[in-house]
């Protein structure tokens, strides 16, 4: 460090006394190592300052949150997620199920099955179904008929989604009938 002047603080540059009882060489290099420090400072200090001249800052760009978007939502999601809000059963069972059966083709047919839920006309009557087969093709009366059976197996299966998948897949009359849930599960009128 450069020696203190007459001011109490260091003096920097080639008009500096030289350290008393160093060599030249040694004070030279003092001299040469302080400059260009000395100098990096004042210009760091001079941009900085440059910034305040005016007495205002630059304006910042507002930033806009993203505005959310709603996914759309298509007649088929209104439709499940209205059945499932009658039948008090969760939405995401009903799109588990609905996936799983007929991945969403509400034309879905596989045997003696039928539409989005993949339902047989005789399950469907067990639920107050009164059309024909080819009824069940129409996404809203399978909805409202399959969710209403789904709904047992929901009752059954103590909160559990796989549980209520694998008994909406198998039936679920002995179980229902076993635990004294017929009227529950709307396989038996009360």
């Amino acid at each position: 460090m450069a020696p203190p002047s007459s001011s109490g603080l260091p003096e920097f540059g080639l008009n500096a006394p030289l350290p008393a009882g160093k060599p030249f060489e040694e004070a030279e290099l003092q001299t040469r190592t302080s400059l260009p420090l000395l100098s990096a400072c004042l210009l760091a200090a001079g941009l900085a300052l440059t910034g305040c001249k005016t007495g205002t800052t630059p304006p910042v760009p507002a930033i806009q949150p993203p505005v959310p978007q709603a996914e759309p939502v298509s007649p088929l999601d209104a439709l499940i997620a209205q059945y499932a809000q009658v039948y008090q059963v969760p939405e995401a069972l009903v799109h588990r199920v609905v996936k799983r059966e007929s991945t969403y083709n509400p034309k879905a047919r596989n045997g003696g099955h039928y539409g989005l839920m993949q339902l047989k006309p005789a399950t469907a009557r067990t639920m107050g179904f009164r059309g024909g087969a080819s009824d069940l093709y129409d996404a809203e009366t399978n909805l409202k008929y399959g969710v209403k059976y789904l709904r047992g197996a929901w009752l059954l299966a103590d909160g559990s989604h796989d549980k209520a998948v694998r008994l909406y897949s198998s039936g679920y009359y002995y179980e229902a009938k076993r635990r004294g849930m017929l009227v529950e599960t709307g396989l038996r009128s009360g």
